[in-house]
C-alpha cells in the first residue's frame, strides 16, 4: 500500500512566518514517517518550498500523484483567492486549482478556506480544512503553535479519525491553549481567533484509509 502525499512550505526569507512554516513542515515529515513505520505504507511524500515551486511548475510536480487521493499540506501566506509562497501566488482560483483534484488539503494559512477553497471542492478536491479568516501566529511560541496545527494531523493520520473528528480535535486544542492559564491572556485570544476561523468543505466523513493506494 502507498500513500501520497506533498508538503508546500513557504521557508523562502521574504516570509515573516518562515520559521513557523519551517517547523510545520519538518513535524509533519516526522508525522508522515511515523505513520510510515508503524502501518507499514509505502509514504511518497514530495516536499516542495520556496526554491522547489512556483506557479508554472506545479503542475508538473502533482502531475504523478493527482489522479488518486492524496494529501496535500499547506503552510506560507494566503489570501481569500490565493496560496502564496514568497509572495507568489502558487495557487488560484483561476490559475492551478485543477492540479488539487483528488487531494485532502489541510492549511496554514490566512483567509484560504473562503473562496479559494471553494474553488477547490468545485473542481474535485475532496476536503478542505483550513481558515476563512486570519490563522494567527503569536510571536515567540511556534512551538505552541506548531504542536496545536499538527494536532488534525495526529488525529487524522495516526489515530485513524474522520476528516471531521480530526477537526473538532484540533478546535479542543485550541480551546486548551485559550484556557491555559500558563499562556497570557493576549496570546490565548489569537488561539480563539483560530478556533473560530476553521472550516472544513466537501467530505467530513473520509479517514486516512480512503488514501491509501
Amino acid at each position: 500500500m502507498r500513500l501520497n502525499t506533498v508538503i508546500i512550505a513557504d521557508d523562502s526569507a521574504e516570509c515573516d512566518i518562515r520559521d513557523l512554516c519551517i517547523m510545520l513542515k519538518d513535524n509533519t515529515i516526522q508525522l508522515l514517517q511515523q505513520y510510515q513505520t508503524a502501518q507499514a505504507v509505502d509514504v511518497n511524500n514530495a516536499v516542495l518550498s520556496s526554491d522547489a515551486i512556483s506557479k508554472n511548475n506545479i503542475s508538473e510536480q502533482l502531475s504523478q500523484i493527482n489522479n488518486n487521493h492524496f494529501l496535500s499540506f499547506w503552510f506560507g501566506h494566503g489570501e481569500k483567492d490565493k496560496f502564496k509562497i514568497a509572495n507568489d501566488a502558487i495557487v488560484t482560483t483561476t490559475v492551478n486549482h485543477y492540479v488539487f483534484s483528488n487531494a485532502l488539503i489541510y492549511t496554514f494559512s490566512c483567509f484560504n478556506g473562503q473562496e479559494l477553497a471553494d474553488v477547490l471542492i468545485a473542481n474535485k478536491a475532496v476536503a478542505f480544512v483550513g481558515y476563512d479568516k486570519e490563522a494567527q501566529c503569536p510571536l515567540g511560541i511556534d512551538d505552541i503553535t506548531s504542536e496545536i496545527a499538527q494536532t488534525f494531523i495526529v488525529s487524522f493520520m495516526i489515530e485513524g479519525k474522520q476528516v471531521k473528528e480530526a477537526v473538532s480535535d484540533l478546535k479542543k486544542a485550541y480551546d486548551d491553549a485559550v484556557y491555559n492559564e500558563n499562556i497570557d491572556p493576549f496570546t490565548r485570544g489569537y488561539f480563539q481567533t483560530n478556533r473560530d476561523a476553521l472550516v472544513l468543505k466537501g467530505d467530513g466523513d473520509l479517514t486516512i484509509s480512503d488514501f491509501l493506494i
